[in-house]
């Protein structure tokens, strides 16, 4: 029988998925420790919308993500809870927001540059990349990590990869952030709790920023279709989709989200990792002591901190979740963050474990056919970040409270300061 519709768990009904200040504050694991336990499938109100169901349990969360027929990702913003009117949603549509057969052209032409294989090919550059920046700033003792080691790695990775020249890299971040975690006051200033302007519901994102993060993008492909390169930038300009070349808003969606999602996700990662390294010292310890287990403290530390926290559905006909009946065109939240910490899939889920194995998170969408194309690249900096850091340090340390984003959707902070003692070799 198919349970009827619950507003919120009956022993903790003040929670607000949409409140951005809870998850300012804190990362709220206890609230969705209730959402497991007492309403895994449950529905939310929404001010100014129809309301929505979010799914917490790390089954349920994978099923409907692998479900595409009954779940779509075209029917709505996938990264946004609140609906578009029909001509934003198409307006706005990049490839994350499409379902097979046409997401699948779109990866198609740029799955081949990230398999392993594919970003293997940058591991010695990375390594000389991120050591040259390690031994540049942990001399200095204290350091911001977000803004000195989280948020240039990322960012000169993918400028490498798509072929964007450095000097837009620091210009790239700042219009990403802006773009993607609008709700934060130290990005966008008062925008961050204002209704969105009518002006830019067109604009990718539907940001005021988008038109100028794409004139990047623009100013490179007439040259990149006369003198194709090695690049995603090339692969971008002359893409096709059905035979056909991308128009404007295509390139413009295609370049925005690759930048974006490309580069805010492995900057949290890589802080949030720090952090929780710094707040598990004997984890570290043992890590330094086995370091074969670098793949696997890899995977734990995404599982541990989950970068981004949900994502949007929208259900195609009648069915259910978990015996909740799901109306079609209901809105339906997975909360990635939350299936990370279910202890149905993970024993003993707020513990980190290096070692922990086997480890199938849902950090970059567990199955289906929108499996996070840049998550091979993701591990892969993580990786060499570690492998390169251990050996130069003998602590690590907060030297400050550290400042989280304000924003239910990216999972991260803005601000880590870190006090670091470098090994007895480099003082």
């Amino acid at each position: 029988m198919l349970a009827s519709r619950r507003l919120a768990p009956a022993s903790h009904p003040a929670i607000d998925l949409l409140d951005h200040d809870l998850f300012a504050e804190r990362e709220p694991w206890e609230v969705f420790d209730v959402l497991r336990r007492e309403a895994p499938v449950y529905w939310q109100d929404e001010p100014g919308g129809r309301g929505f169901w979010n799914v917490t349990r790390y089954h349920d969360v994978v099923a409907v993500l692998k479900d595409v027929k009954r779940f779509s990702s075209e029917l709505g913003g996938v990264g946004q809870i609140a609906d578009l009117a029909p001509d934003e949603l198409e307006a706005r549509r990049n490839f994350m927001e499409l379902d097979p057969p046409r997401h699948t052209a779109y990866r198609r032409l740029f799955a081949p540059d990230f398999t392993p294989r594919a970003v293997g090919r940058w591991a010695d550059w990375l390594q000389g990349l991120i050591g040259d920046l390690l031994d540049d700033v942990l001399p200095r003792g204290e350091l911001d990590w977000v803004d000195e080691v989280a948020r240039p790695i990322p960012i000169r990775v993918l400028g490498h990869i798509m072929g964007i020249p450095v000097e837009h890299h620091d210009r790239l971040v700042e219009l990403g952030d802006r773009m993607l975690v609008d709700t934060e006051p130290a990005f966008v200033g008062d925008r961050a709790f204002a209704t969105p302007s009518d002006a830019h519901r067109l604009e990718p994102f539907g940001s005021p920023d988008a038109a100028e993060l794409c004139g990047l993008g623009r100013r490179y492909y007439a040259e990149r279709r006369e003198h194709p390169q090695d690049d995603v930038l090339s692969l971008i300009a002359n893409a096709r989709i059905d035979g056909c070349p991308l128009d404007e808003r295509g390139l413009d969606n295609t370049f925005a989200i690759m930048v974006v999602a490309g580069n805010e996700t492995t900057r949290q990662a890589i802080a949030l990792g720090t952090l929780a390294l710094i707040e598990h010292p004997h984890e570290l310890a043992r890590l330094r002591a086995e370091p074969s287990l670098m793949g696997s403290a890899v995977d734990e530390l995404l599982r541990f901190t989950s970068p981004v926290w949900h994502f949007r559905r929208t259900a195609t006909r009648d069915t259910e979740i978990a015996g909740q009946a799901i109306a079609a065109g209901d809105k339906v939240v997975v909360w990635f963050a939350s299936a990370n910490r279910d202890p149905e899939a993970f024993a003993d889920p707020d513990r980190l474990d290096l070692g922990r194995a086997p480890n199938d998170h849902a950090v970059f969408g567990r199955g289906g056919p929108h499996f996070c194309l840049g998550a091979h690249l993701a591990r892969l900096e993580l990786r060499v970040l570690l492998t390169e850091l251990l050996p130069r340090i003998e602590r690590i340390e907060l030297a400050g409270r550290p400042v989280r984003v304000r924003s239910n959707f990216a999972n991260g902070l803005r601000s880590l300061p870190v006090r670091v003692t470098l090994a007895e070799a480099l003082r």
